[in-house]
């Protein structure tokens, strides 16, 4: 039987399509926005990456439901302001029966997002199944924390949850000033911590829905830190490089985290759960040197990189990933194909 793949990113309510086929069940499928990185105080410590939304999955029949309803998560934003902490995800959910998130699979789902990285040290919580709703419900994962140095890295995001289950951890920024930023965490796999002998390079991205690598951990250049690489798939970006010990030095930018693109939307396009972006890279206590940015993550769902840390300017943190809902049913069979095989 042909089937239809339908992408939910705003708006409250859908209008049951008139091909939808009420005789067999609906695939629903909700995931929570993505925590936004920490940014820390200036000549301090790293911040924390943002957490990865949750996912979760129900069967559902939509027989006799003309309208169901429903609420995308928001992204969380990554902090700007020095010694502030990324803002949480929002939660997803769907419900065929009335206009606030269900308690029963039966009538949809809820998926919970990530929390935000603080701007010292500590992660975003991942988007909990505690009072997730599904027959199948996948925490996202944590952002990545920092060490207790200042003008560390900043911690990776972490990546949204799957259908591959859980979403996996953002790297952590190694325990010494002018250490690259954390790798986000990739679907596929957890994102790299980056190397505690300074100066170093940012962790890799962790691996995509399909495993394949991540972006790559910027590295440490004669005048900045480099950029870490993007994501692609689900994929974590990169890390970025540390600052060298130079004047007016600045660390390098973490990589995005990379667009999900497991599932095929018949409107056009591809969607899936999101990597988390990578984190910022540190300095040394260099004059003039500034914290690399943490990254935005995928969508969706993927948790922002954390900002790194200068001795005179912190790094900002990435912004988390929007949640959405996907919605897979079967095509109601046309009456006039019907009456062709038959008379043909």
């Amino acid at each position: 039987m042909a089937t239809k793949t339908v992408l939910l990113t705003s708006g409250t309510s859908w209008t049951v399509p008139a091909d939808l086929d009420t005789s067999a069940n609906v695939t629903v499928i909700a995931i929570g926005g993505g925590g936004g990185g920490g940014r820390g105080s200036n000549n301090s410590r790293g911040a924390g990456g943002g957490g990865g939304g949750g996912w979760s999955q129900s069967s559902i029949s939509l027989s006799g439901i003309s309208t169901a309803y429903y609420s995308i998560g928001g992204a969380g934003t990554g902090a700007t302001a020095a010694n502030t902490a990324g803002t949480s995800g929002g939660q997803t959910w769907f419900n065929k029966a009335t206009n606030a998130a269900p308690t029963l699979s039966s009538n949809g789902v809820v998926a919970n997002g990530g929390g935000g990285g603080a701007a010292s040290q500590t992660g975003g919580t991942a988007g909990s199944t505690t009072g997730a709703v599904g027959s199948t419900t996948y925490a996202g994962g944590a952002g990545g924390s920092t060490s207790s140095s200042n003008r560390a890295g900043g911690g990776g995001g972490g990546s949204a949850a799957s259908s591959l289950g859980a979403g996996n951890v953002g790297g952590a920024s190694g325990a010494s000033e002018q250490t690259g930023g954390g790798g986000g965490g990739g679907v596929g796999g957890a994102g790299a911590a980056s190397s505690s002998t300074k100066p170093s390079a940012g962790g890799d991205g962790g691996l995509s829905y399909s495993s394949a690598s991540g972006g790559t951990g910027g590295t440490v250049g004669t005048s900045n830190g480099n950029p870490g690489g993007s994501g692609a798939n689900g994929a974590g970006g990169g890390g970025g490089g540390a600052a060298p010990n130079v004047t007016n030095a600045t660390g390098g930018a973490g990589g995005s985290g990379g667009a999900g693109t497991e599932y095929a939307i018949s409107a056009g396009g591809t969607a899936g759960s999101g990597g988390g972006g990578g984190g910022g890279g540190g300095t040394t206590n260099s004059t003039n040197a500034t914290g690399g940015a943490g990254s935005a993550a995928g969508n969706y769902g993927g948790g922002g990189g954390g900002g790194g840390n200068g001795n005179t300017t912190s790094g900002v943190g990435g912004n988390g990933a929007q949640g959405a809902i996907i919605i897979t049913y079967t095509v109601l069979p046309s009456s006039n194909g019907n009456f062709f095989m038959m008379f043909a």
